[in-house]
């Protein structure tokens, strides 16, 4: 149980992090959260996957161009 709460608490920390980044700077790359959180291509993708299906950001662009942006 206690690992699944260090889970979320760094998830929900990810997740302020990516949110302050673009309020700051207006859009996120993939790119971008791989060095913000240190984290590799693929789990980048899915916390922004996460992301958008929770409605609080949109993806913008497709491929290689996509950014993300506050809903």
């Amino acid at each position: 149980m206690e690992k699944v709460q260090k889970s979320t608490d760094k998830s929900n920390d990810n997740y302020k992090k990516i949110i302050q980044y673009i309020e700051e700077r207006g859009a996120i790359t993939n790119k971008e959260v791989q060095g913000l959180l240190n984290v590799k291509d693929s789990r980048a993708l899915k916390i922004l996957k996460e992301l958008v299906e929770a409605e609080v950001l949109k993806k913008e662009g497709k491929l290689k161009r996509s950014h993300y942006k506050l809903k």
